[in-house]
């Protein structure tokens, strides 16, 4: 199927949703005659909503719009609307007031309703009442049995709005909860225009699936009268629709039709509203509209983002604090309002979101604002040019436009970021940041804690602490940076807003046995194609992907590279090199353009294998979507530090608290030996032992009809019988490698022939080369070559303490090579010791074993033939089986750790 709305493929699981509600749309209307309907938005929000059941804007005293009430009406008549109504949150006022004006309106109000069993609200739409029956209903509304009770005493017709959208903190949603809703109500909104395909169609078949039979048994087992609340269980369920519309956009697009027996005669005599209550009352009503995916919500929160950050004052400091709410909620508000007040005193940012605002609203920039734009901002006014023109046009013209405009706009004022930094950054020079090593980063990895230092900055501040401060850091808050996380919270908020109950949804769709999301992964990574260990396992893993069409894909950001089965390749915004790292190139992706690529690709977990770019880009993944994120540990970082810098204990022990904090975010963390368990479980890491999965690469199946490497090739005076030595790896300090100069001279002193064979590159390759000019470099070679090495020489020597694995292991055992090792982490788990490989302590007992094994012609026979069937062990099938299972992906499994986000 193609989304319409940006031109990518999306899933299948979304063109069935898709599929199946349009049917029931177009069956539904021929339910009625047409000349008999009036058209009501039964769901709609003005100014008059001021106080919202969200936390974040009740803690900064936000309200829900600022639209007028004038305008809402405009916007219902525009879009013909026969009757209106506007259903502010716990009050009619703006109902009240139309009647003031003579207007003809239907009275309506969205209350929040309180489920004491539950520990939950939810909203109920009520129509019809007087100012003291109001009164009433805010009074009764703490308990909903009382306020539907009275409401049904009263003929007052209700209507569940969102009926899978609920306003509470629990974990876990009682399923029971849906047996009461189905006793307690006779209408369901199924129509809701700000919500998704999904939420939408699950309500539909629930609904659909409520029998008579069922509703009478769910009222004996939770003892309710049906007649109590006006609910019928023979009659079938009545379905209704509604824009919850709330900026003034969609309003009158998604509503009701009421079927009004002989209305062109009645409506001479009777006001559209008495027979609009009639017919509600009856339950003579069809839904009527479209319901996207996020994009109506993305595009209403862009709107009301925009209004806020023009609009918003101070909450103050003590609202925040004594506010309800969790302490982080607290932080988090804090930070926005301080963000959000800064970026008020920017002339420009400010103008350009109410040229947002007047976007959206149809309104184009004006020629003089044209006029003036510097010539760097251009393109924001392309994009806002686009989006006004579109207002005019159909609404899904409309929805795809600016659905289309914000990321490519986004993208856009990403590369203006970019552009500025590197002109105004003296440390990257030639696209690298060749003034920064791993080491400098993690010194200055820290900021003061007083509040003076932080604002104000102090020449006295103590080492290790970052020399920038926050004064200096608001300075620098330009317009693109502004804007951009004005675009990419938008994003986030509504996505994350429809899917923060994403855990009972899919327990909801178990439930009624219908809708189950698809259980796929995106698996993201910052290597892939490079020339390292973990781009070789990962591509491996790839490539097993690809073979048995498992139901995950992977995503890089990458200059060159295409798009494959299974794999997602987007182009980087920019990438540079840090000196410690050699040839790996660190790549900035484009977030919003991934989060794309997630939603439309049906994806309900992420993984993530490397702690650069795409760990961060996992996270927001994470939490804007509300899925489970997996790490897979490929790297010590501790280790690496410990061995390419100079950084002392506590240095690096501010680097474990980091590590401990990024790993406690993830529901799993995949670990490749038993030493990286029990540390990530002790108590320097204090992991649950659940959320840490032990794993390995698998190996790699040997190319066929390999001709080992001739020696002469290699050495001019070596011949068949000259033992030869390997090293393949990075070529880099923490692999051991200063220590190859004294392992192979002490060895030589003892078999003068041998020889040593040096393959792959690094950052070390040049300084190697001096310490240990006899071997023969080779640079980092392919398959084949590598295989006939393996093949040919006669045992990989591998001094490193570094490695989690160890791929070059299972590479070398593949072709009948034994590895010496030391004793530690990966190679542990592995090398079976004097069987298929030796572990050591030290040089020196590395150095007597070498030895030992190229004096023994039955032990390197021996280990050569038993390495083989070592490699065996680490076949693709179980090891991938049981990966899968680990996240969940299995058929006929899903661990519990796989429907909870950390």
């Amino acid at each position: 199927m193609i989304d319409l709305f940006g031109g990518m493929s999306v899933s299948d699981f979304r063109g069935s949703l898709h599929d199946e509600f349009e049917v029931y749309l177009k069956e539904h209307k021929k339910k009625y005659n047409p000349q008999n309907y009036l058209k009501i938005d039964l769901h709609c929000h003005d100014f008059n909503s001021d106080v919202p059941d969200e936390l974040w804007g009740r803690i900064l005293n936000l309200p829900e719009t600022w639209l007028k009430t004038k305008k809402l009406v405009k916007v219902l008549k525009k879009n013909g609307c026969d009757v209106v109504t506007v259903t502010n949150h716990n009050n009619a006022r703006s109902c009240w007031q139309l009647q003031g004006n003579g207007q003809d309106v239907l009275v309506g109000t969205e209350f929040t309703c309180y489920f004491p069993e539950y520990n939950l609200f939810v909203h109920v739409l009520a129509y019809g009442f007087d100012r003291h029956q109001e009164q009433t209903l805010n009074e009764k509304r703490g308990d909903i049995y009382d306020f539907l009770r009275y409401c049904h005493g009263q003929n007052i017709p209700v209507i569940l709005p969102h009926p899978l959208y609920f306003y509470t903190r629990n974990d876990k949603i009682d399923l029971a909860l849906f047996e009461k809703l189905a006793v307690l109500f006779q209408n369901f909104e199924v129509v809701n225009g700000q919500r998704d395909k999904w939420q939408s169609v699950l309500t539909l078949n629930w609904v659909r699936s409520l029998t008579a039979e069922k509703i009478k048994a769910y009222a004996a087992r939770h003892e309710l009268n049906p007649q109590d609340y006006g609910v019928d269980p023979d009659r079938p369920k009545v379905l209704t629709g509604g824009s919850d519309d709330h900026m003034g956009i969609f309003a009158g697009q998604s509503g009701t039709f009421l079927y009004v027996e002989d209305l062109k005669n009645r409506i001479k005599s009777e006001k559209a509203s008495d027979l609009a209550l009639e017919a509600i009352r009856q339950g003579r009503m069809s839904p009527y509209g479209h319901v996207e995916e996020n994009q109506k919500l993305n595009i209403a929160l862009l709107d009301y983002f925009s209004q806020v950050a023009v609009n918003i004052k101070d909450p103050g400091l003590l609202r925040i604090a004594f506010h309800r709410g969790e302490m982080s909620d607290k932080i988090a508000c804090f930070v926005l309002s301080n963000l959000l007040l800064e970026m008020q005193k920017h002339k420009n940012t400010k103008k350009f979101f109410n040229f947002i605002h007047d976007a959206l609203q149809g309104k184009k920039p004006g020629k003089l604002v044209k006029w003036k734009i510097k010539k760097d901002y251009k393109f924001c006014i392309h994009y806002l040019e686009q989006i006004a023109d579109s207002s005019q046009k159909s609404p899904e013209e409309f929805i795809r436009t600016v659905n289309q405009a914000i990321p490519e706009l986004f993208t856009e004022l990403s590369h203006l970021i970019i552009k500025r930094l590197k002109k105004s950054s003296q440390g990257l020079v030639n696209n690298k940041l060749e003034s920064f090593s791993t080491e400098e980063i993690t010194r200055k990895f820290e900021v003061p804690s007083q509040i003076r230092e932080l604002v104000f900055g102090n020449h006295t501040r103590q080492p290790g602490m970052s020399r920038y401060n926050f004064s200096d850091l608001l300075d620098n808050l330009s317009f693109p940076v502004l804007v951009s996380v004005i675009l990419l919270g938008t994003t986030l908020g509504s996505t994350r807003l429809l899917y923060q109950n994403r855990r009972f949804l899919n327990e909801f769709a178990d439930h009624i046995g219908v809708n189950h999301h698809p259980r796929r992964a995106l698996y993201l990574t910052d290597t892939l194609f490079d020339k390292n260990g973990v781009s070789s396992s990962l591509s491996g893993k790839l490539r097993e992907i690809q073979k048995n069409d498992l139901p995950v894909d992977f995503l890089i950001c990458h200059d060159s590279a295409r798009s494959q089965p299974h794999l997602h390749v987007i182009k980087p915004l920019t990438s540079f090199k840090v000196k410690d790292f050699g040839e790996q190139e660190i790549r900035i992706p484009d977030l919003m353009e991934i989060s794309r690529i997630f939603y439309r690709g049906g994806y309900d977990r992420v993984i993530c294998s490397t702690e650069g770019p795409m760990a961060f880009v996992s996270l927001f993944l994470k939490h804007m979507f509300n899925v489970p994120a997996y790490f897979f540990m490929h790297t010590d970082w501790l280790e690496f530090i410990k061995n390419t810098t100079d950084l002392n204990q506590h240095e690096r022990d501010r680097l474990r608290r980091m590590l401990r904090f990024f790993y406690k975010q993830y529901a799993g963390v995949f670990v490749l030996n038993d030493d990286h368990r029990d540390w990530l479980t002790g108590h320097q890491m204090q992991l649950e032992e659940e959320r840490v999965l032990l794993t390995a690469h698998h190996a790699e199946p040997g190319l066929q009809n390999i001709k080992p490497v001739v020696k002469q090739e290699l050495f001019d005076d070596a011949n068949d019988d000259t033992p030869v030595l390997l090293f393949a790896s990075r070529i880099s300090k923490e692999k051991g490698i200063y220590e190859l100069p004294e392992i192979y001279n002490k060895v030589k002193q003892a078999i003068p022939e041998v020889r040593i064979v040096v393959a792959g590159s690094g950052p070390a390759l040049d300084e190697l080369k001096n310490l240990l000019p006899e071997a023969r470099y080779t640079g980092w070679v392919d398959k084949k070559r590598i295989a006939q090495l393996y093949a040919g020489l006669d045992l990989m020597v591998f001094p490193t303490r570094f490695d989690t694995f160890g791929n070059v292991i299972l590479e070398s055992f593949t072709y009948g090579m034994p590895v010496i090792s030391y004793n530690c982490k990966g190679p542990k788990n592995i090398i079976q010791h004097n069987k298929n490989g030796i572990l050591v302590e030290n040089v020196d007992t590395m150095v007597e074993q070498i030895i030992r094994f190229l004096s023994t012609p039955t032990l390197r026979h021996s280990m050569s033939r038993n390495a083989r069937l070592r490699s065996r062990e680490y076949q693709a099938e179980p090891i991938m089986t049981r990966f899968m299972q680990d996240l969940g992906l299995n058929e006929d499994e899903s661990p519990e750790i796989t429907r909870s986000v950390a």
